[in-house]
């Protein structure tokens, strides 16, 4: 049977690294993206492609999401990549902040161009936190801003696209009623980095699973030495080193605490020179350009959902319902069942979302085909907010390499927060998206703990990390129950934060006081 001309067909994929550039001599963002667009484009091995794409949307950087553009920016990136490619699009588009975003993005124009409002569009995005870091190490000056007459197109633009508002303005705010993805009273108490929040789901993980604290560390290491063993292989990887278990999780001089039980290499590696892109179109567009069939690999089931968006009122700490509907939604389009998957890349930014996801997903943390096709964002690196298109290049590529087996990408935003998905295949199938609101629905009717801003009373540890700095605890992030009526609160404990180290602390009971600042609360 013919394929739909409408039918969206991904046609080229890249990925880039940079690992031996010397201070102030790595690319700039702008010169990152044109050379890995360049190569997408070469690699769907057609005719006429850079002049036939009508939308570019590149993700945004991390020196735009809050972290600092020390050597300048672009206001207009996609125009900026336009021109270095010799592409002429009437939409330049530049994403929100969030590690959903490469695959939320895919999903979104797949249905842009199955509607017909669009023909040809290039993803792309960059990292060049390690090339901006060792600049400045070394007190150089770089100059990467860039200006265009107009400013780049906002996601909130796309239409029709129900989900935009999980979207709108990343991380921070929703579009409709301009909700917080954190707010002030969990950055009072340290809930803000991921590498402190992350922490929190891995201890309410080890209690769930019924193992001490030793045992679950000792299962995190074999999971991530896994991971680190699929790094070592990928030519793409910022930091191809094999590591052992032990290695991963013992406390050294090269390997820091971070926040309990997380030691630096359990975190996620954002100094790297990375970069991605993918060339979508549809079919009538790719039959154009005489695309070659092995090149082609179609989106056979996608699902955008996103969780309560605050830590603080989440169900709980272990799981994840959110990932858990929208996996089932996915695989459910492509009309498959995750036992049929044979290449899966999860979001890994912390060995929690790793546990986490396949736990919902319904796959085994040794699964024998394995979580990780790039190995891991503490490893194979964390490009910021797109990573998960590097996730989509491996996933296509070993699609590519065995006509019709099934791949399946997972990608993660803010803190177990957003979450895309995306079922892939060589196999040609009509294209059709769910309104993720119709299943969104199910997530917003979920009642969750209430929580109480100032607590006074006698409490229980739902879960906690401890925050280190240059090896010396510093304090207790915690979250708890207040005994008298259940209510959630959050809490820190400065007296002794050592103490909650590698002992059992869930349940643990506490006594907890209300401050003008933070909740302050100590073990009894």
């Amino acid at each position: 049977m013919a394929t739909d001309l409408r039918t969206p067909v991904l046609v080229g994929v890249a990925q880039s690294v940079d690992r031996t550039s010397a201070p102030g001599e790595g690319k700039s963002p702008q010169e990152m993206l044109a050379s890995v667009s360049r190569l997408a484009i070469a690699d769907a091995n057609g005719s006429g492609l850079a002049e036939s794409i009508d939308a570019i949307a590149v993700v945004r950087l991390f020196q735009d999401s809050g972290f600092g553009a020390p050597f300048g920016t672009s206001n207009n990136f996609p125009a900026g990549l336009a021109q270095r490619i010799g592409a002429n699009p009437r939409r330049h588009i530049y994403s929100p902040e969030g590690g959903e975003v490469p695959q939320h993005l895919v999903n979104l124009f797949s249905e842009e161009i199955a509607a017909g409002r669009h023909d040809v569009v290039l993803l792309a995005g960059c990292e060049p936190m390690r090339t901006q870091a060792r600049a400045q190490r070394a007190g150089l000056v770089l100059d990467w801003s860039e200006e265009f007459p107009n400013t780049a197109e906002a996601l909130v633009g796309l239409r029709p696209s129900p989900s935009a508002t999980m979207l709108s303005a990343q991380g921070a705010h929703e579009s409709e009623g301009k909700r917080r993805a954190v707010s002030k009273h969990e950055i009072a108490h340290g809930i803000a980095l991921p590498s402190h929040v992350y922490p929190l789901f891995e201890n309410a993980l080890a209690h769930h699973y019924g193992v001490t604290p030793a045992q679950h560390l000792a299962n995190i290491g074999e999971l991530m030495t896994r991971f680190a063993k699929i790094a070592e292989q990928n030519p793409y990887s910022q930091i191809p080193i094999a590591r052992s278990a032990a290695e991963i999780i013992s406390v050294s001089d090269e390997n820091r605490m971070i926040a309990y039980p997380y030691t630096k290499y359990l975190n996620s590696n954002m100094f790297v020179d990375q970069a991605a892109a993918v060339l979508l179109m549809s079919t009538e567009a790719a039959n154009r350009a005489q695309i070659p069939v092995e090149k082609r690999v179609y989106l056979h089931g996608s699902a955008d959902i996103h969780e309560r968006l605050l830590v603080s009122d989440r169900m709980n700490y272990h799981s994840s319902p959110a990932i858990r509907i929208g996996a089932a939604r996915a695989l459910a389009a492509a009309g498959i069942t995750v036992s049929d998957l044979h290449h899966i890349d999860l979001y890994s930014c912390f060995p929690a979302a790793v546990e986490i996801s396949a736990d919902e997903i319904g796959l085994a943390h040794d699964d024998p085909r394995g979580l990780t096709l790039t190995g891991g964002l503490p490893y194979f690196g964390g490009p910021g907010n797109n990573y998960a298109m590097h996730g989509i290049a491996e996933v296509v590529a070993r699609c590519r390499a065995n006509p019709g087996s099934w791949g399946f990408n997972f990608a993660n935003g803010m803190y177990l927060t957003k979450h895309s998905f995306g079922v892939w295949n060589t196999i040609s199938k009509p294209f059709s998206r769910q309104d993720p609101r119709s299943y969104q629905v199910e997530i917003d009717a979920m009642v969750t703990p209430e929580l109480v801003e100032r607590p006074d009373g006698l409490g229980l540890i739902e879960t906690f990390t401890v925050v280190f700095h240059a090896g010396v605890p510093m304090f207790a992030i915690v979250i708890g129950r207040l005994v008298s009526d259940n209510r959630r609160f959050l809490a820190q404990i400065h007296e002794k934060p050592e103490a909650l180290v590698d002992a059992p602390m869930i349940g643990r009971h506490i006594r907890v006081r209300s401050t003008d600042t933070v909740n302050i609360a100590e073990l009894i």
